[in-house]
This record gives structure tokens, sequence and C-alpha cells, in this order.
């Protein structure tokens, strides 16, 4: 059977340091009256904001700030949002900042024009109400180099009444313009580079991995895999390192696209619920997770594991699939530990009689997604590995 894949990606990809100057005219091309979504205060203190705004100004720009978005947006913060740029009748969306930020803004944008709460749109059994009007415009400025969300077509969201962290998702959502400047991260602290780099890094496996897997995203993720392995550790080591900020955020906003068009996997899956019931950093359980995940993986992806160790620069030319498969999760292991990610998160205490809830958390897109199948004994497993409570 031939099998017939589909690729999504933003109207426009604007890539480069020094990029932000563009942000003036492509907002003027979109909209008139701006809604500009932020976090608590990262992009005030960095004087990014100021720069933003300024650009806006000079191309007779309205605009409002919408601030302090938390790195779980919830169903509220949505809602809220979303209720401010209709009163406000803004008909443009620029999120600055990192993945939380953007899912807000993106969620926010085609909220605007659709009824009801976001949660009724939300990936949940009994919900998953389909958009029915496009959203208003909306640009993506990432700050960080993880997520990959200027490049994909969900935005997650945390539903506290339920306690849940689902996503909505539809094309719509993709942004009109992807603006990634990576000297926007150059103030990122070394642990959030280093966690964002190992979420960067997952996407990337587990779309390359995935059952959904196809040609287009299996050349962007083995790629980025590349970027990841060859300047991740120099970004933490030394932030102000523009050319390895580059490379990570060049392999962030691949990696968006790779798990947009091709799923994720366990580890992702996993992830969501540990979010939700120990506020664990999303991308500091997908690196601990992911070389369990590939372990798990091994016997049906061994092939596809050996070439992530070719982009790794691994020599596997004298060795079998399976061992240079193993060379593969033994490198990811390196990569993740001279960023100074631990193999386990035992300092967490995660607890054994949660588990039931964590699994049921993970059930859904990523998990059917992943190329081994799971029971539940599997994932218990898995999470024995990562919690360190072996």
């Amino acid at each position: 059977m031939i099998k017939v894949g589909e690729f999504y990606a933003p109207g426009k990809i604007i890539f480069g340091s020094g990029g932000l100057s563009k942000i003036g005219t492509e907002a003027k091309r979109l909209g008139s009256k701006v809604l500009v979504v932020l976090g608590r205060s990262a992009m005030r203190k960095s004087g990014a904001l100021d720069r933003l705004t300024h650009l806006l100004i000079e191309n007779n720009l309205e605009y409002l700030i919408y601030e302090n978005i938390p790195s779980d947006p919830t169903v509220e913060i949505i809602d809220t949002g979303t209720g401010l740029a209709r009163k406000e009748k803004c008909n443009l969306v620029i999120a600055l900042g990192g993945g939380s930020v953007l899912d807000a803004g993106k969620a926010i944008s085609v909220m605007v024009t659709n009824e009801g709460s976001v949660a009724d749109y939300q990936e949940i059994e009994g919900k998953g109400r389909k958009f029915q009007h496009k959203p208003i415009p909306f640009i993506a400025i990432p700050t960080t180099s993880g997520t990959g969300s200027e490049a994909t077509r969900n935005a997650v969201i945390t539903n506290t009444k339920l306690g849940l962290k689902k996503s909505i998702r539809d094309p719509w959502l993709i942004p009109e313009v992807a603006l990634v400047d990576p000297e926007l991260t150059l103030s990122l602290p070394p642990y959030v580079t280093a966690v964002c780099g190992g979420d960067a890094l997952t996407q990337c496996i587990e779309s390359y991995l995935g059952k959904k897997s196809q040609e287009i995203t299996d050349a962007l993720a083995l790629h980025a895999i590349g970027l990841i392995g060859k300047s991740l550790a120099k970004a933490v080591k030394d932030g102000k390192n523009l050319e390895a900020r580059k490379d990570m955020a060049m392999a962030a906003l691949l990696s968006g696209l790779c798990l947009s068009n091709s799923g994720l996997g366990a580890a992702h899956a996993l992830s969501h619920p540990l979010g939700v019931h120990y506020k664990i950093p999303h991308g500091l359980s997908c690196a601990v997770l992911l070389p369990y995940v590939m372990e798990y993986n091994l016997p049906v992806v061994a092939k596809k594991l050996a070439k992530i160790a070719q982009s790794l620069e691994e020599d596997i030319s004298l060795l079998s699939d399976t061992e240079a498969a193993q060379r593969a999760i033994y490198k990811v292991k390196e990569i993740l530990s001279q960023a100074g990610i631990k193999t386990n998160l035992s300092e967490c205490e995660i607890k054994k009689e949660d588990f039931s809830q964590l699994i049921k958390g993970a059930k859904g897109g990523s998990l059917n997604n992943n190329p081994r199948d799971t029971s539940d004994e599997d994932l218990i497993e898995l999470l024995y590995k990562m919690t360190g409570l072996y």
C-alpha cells in the first residue's frame, strides 16, 4: 500500500539573528489592533517587549498586552484572554515567549472567532468540538528553543476541572507567521536551555520513530537531531554562543514541523500527566523518559535508531542494526548528561499509587503513535525506570 502523507507548515517562516526587526511590517500586513501575549516578566526585563512595541507603534498599529501566562496555560486563562481580545476588537494576536505563551496565543486567536469555551474543543472524550470559523491571524515569536509551537497545529491547555492536560488541534492553529530570532534566546538560563533542548530532541526522535512518520519529516528530524547533538551542551555551557543558539533555534523549529505532521510517542504521552499531577517541567520529563522509551522501542525500530546514531556522527560501519541502535541510545544519554539532565526524577517523589492515574492521563494520540504498542504493564515499567523507584 502506498503511504500518502500531508505536510503542514506556517504561512511564512522568518529565521535569523535580528529577525525581530521584521515584526512591524509583518503585523501591519495582517492586522491593525494587536493583542500581545506574554509570560511573566522575562520579555520586559530583556528589552524584547520594548523593541516589539516600538516597531508596532512605528507602523501605526494599536496594541494591548495580555501577560502573566503561566507555564501550563489553563482553560480559564484562554477564555479570559479571548474575552479581552473580543472586547477590544483585536484583529491580530502576537505571542512573544516560550511554548506555553505561544500555545496561549494561538488558542486565543482561534477562540476569538469561535463560540463557547476552549474546553469544548479539547481532545477529551465527549468533547473535541470542531472549529467552525477561521481564526484571526497569529504571529508566533519563540524565545526558547524547545517546543516548536511556532510551527505546530495544536495548543496544549490544562483543564483544571478535569485534571487533564490536553490539546486543541486544527490546521487553522498553525501560525500565519513564525518569526524565529535566535538572539531572543541569548538570555535563557542554562537549566531552561537544557530542558527545552531535551524537549526538542524528544520531539524529533519520537516523530521520526512514530507510526505516522513520513519522508519529509524524517529528513527534517535527522538534521535537527544532528544540530542538537552538536550544539545543546555548548548552548548550556555558554548561553552567549550565538552559533549554538542558532542551531538550537533551528532544531526546535524543525521539531515543531515534525511533531505537527508525524505525531509523537510514549515519552510525550506520559509527560503530560506528570506535568498535571506533579508540576514537572514538560521538557524535563520528556528528556528523562526519552532513553527509556527508545530502549523499549528498539525491537521494532532498530534500523531507524541506527540512522539516528549516524546523524549524531557515530561510526556504525562495523555494527549490526541492533548494536548501532544501542549506540544511538547511549549517545542520546550522553548528550542529555552533558546538558545536566539526570537519568531519573527521584527528587520529584512520584508515588507508585499514582501510576494508574498517570497511565490513564497518558492514553490518546501520542501513545497510539508510538512505534511499539504499549500495555499498562509496559507503561508501569517505564514509570519505575524514570522515577528511580527501582
